[in-house]
């Protein structure tokens, strides 16, 4: 069968590249031929609306300091090489209308979250309207921050109701809140699945030696996410503490020894060979458990509904720092895996099954 996939691939973010390519990896595994298609924007709503100078103002916010040099210079790298490089690797048809595929996959990552400010709003192609298939199913969306509350107040709620009881065949989410949302606007109980990224075997895609340092520890975040000076000292004190060099994969910051922008494959040899991992990212805590690594989570309001669920399902909420000083005895605490990977292995049969049988 022809199929195509509806995600966040076109967001330049390794967890968003990595997501995108696990599923669309297993979809050409199960015998069908698979290819990505655009997202068609829609309606800015409410307070999430995008001004005309929202990117200038973004990039001034991301541009302004002493170091305004070495942080152009990483923004300017990692925008380009993922529109030159990593981006191309997964193909994307912008030619939605010329073509009618058997099925359509929504999914993963936050496919539902339209209470954000993002460049293609609310888009109910994204709710499986006005889709060329037969069928639209989702596998493992999320509504991230977006609440029942919320759709209401934006005067949604009615629609996206509409819209997810009458487009999909099946529906596939991640975590508690989406299902929570999807149960009340459709009377059903969705099916509960893993990240793709979780699902696929990394090693033979990861370069087996590469990373040109020795004993250092990741910070993996976004730009503007650990601002707080309490977290700030407490990572680098632990790393200073430790003999560790503090290293960010993406995103360069001022108070980190080291700053790379490698191949999304490569993150994953980076995480592999870490010491230890501090991060707030829903990814960046799947690259360290799938890696088997000891990390420490930090969780803000704006994820902390995937990001609770994701440790709480594989029985890590202890890696969760709730304030900076904790972030040491976190660090210093040992995962025992045996569990984590037998829950792994359950997850990762289930979400193979519900693709098998979708499709």
């Amino acid at each position: 069968m022809k199929v195509a996939i509806l995600s966040m691939q076109e967001v330049k973010n390794y967890g968003s590249f990595l997501q995108a390519f696990s599923l669309k990896k297993h979809i050409e595994q199960l015998g069908h031929t698979c290819e990505f298609i655009n997202i068609v924007p829609g309606e800015q709503l409410g307070v999430y609306k995008q001004s005309k100078f929202h990117k200038i103002n973004l990039l001034i916010k991301r541009l302004w300091g002493w170091d305004c040099i070495k942080r152009f210079q990483s923004i300017y790298t990692f925008q380009t090489r993922f529109k030159n490089e990593f981006l191309p690797e997964l193909g994307v048809n912008s030619n939605l209308e010329k073509k009618c595929y058997d099925i359509v996959v929504i999914g993963s990552d936050e496919v539902f979250n339209c209470a954000q400010k993002t460049w293609f709003g609310f888009s109910p192609q994204l709710f499986g309207e006005g889709l060329n298939a037969k069928k639209v199913i989702s596998y493992a969306g999320s509504f991230g921050a977006t609440t029942i509350q919320v759709l209401e107040k934006l005067g949604i709620k009615e629609r996206v109701a509409q819209m997810l009881t009458t487009n999909f065949s099946a529906i596939s989410i991640r975590d508690e809140n989406s299902a929570k949302i999807v149960k009340a606007l459709t009377g059903k109980e969705p099916v509960l699945n893993v990240d793709p990224v979780i699902l696929n075997d990394w090693k033979k895609y990861m370069p087996v030696t590469h990373v040109p340092f020795n004993n250092y520890m990741i910070v993996y975040t976004y730009p503007g996410r650990i601002t707080d000076k309490q977290e700030i000292t407490a990572i680098r004190q632990y790393a200073k503490k430790r003999g560790l060099l503090l290293i960010s994969i993406g995103h360069y910051f001022p108070w980190v020894d080291k700053t790379v922008i490698p191949h999304p494959f490569e993150v994953l040899a980076y995480f592999r060979d870490a010491s230890c991992i501090v991060t707030d990212t829903f990814h960046g805590s799947i690259f360290s458990i799938k890696n088997k690594k000891t990390f420490c989570t930090i969780v803000r309001n704006m994820n902390s509904n995937k990001l609770t669920f994701l440790l709480k399902q594989f029985e890590l909420s202890s890696r969760i720092a709730q304030t900076p000083n904790e972030l040491e005895h976190i660090l210093d605490t040992p995962i025992n895996y045996n569990n984590v990977n037998n829950i792994i292995a359950e997850e990762t049969k289930k979400g193979l099954e519900y693709l098998k049988s979708n499709l």
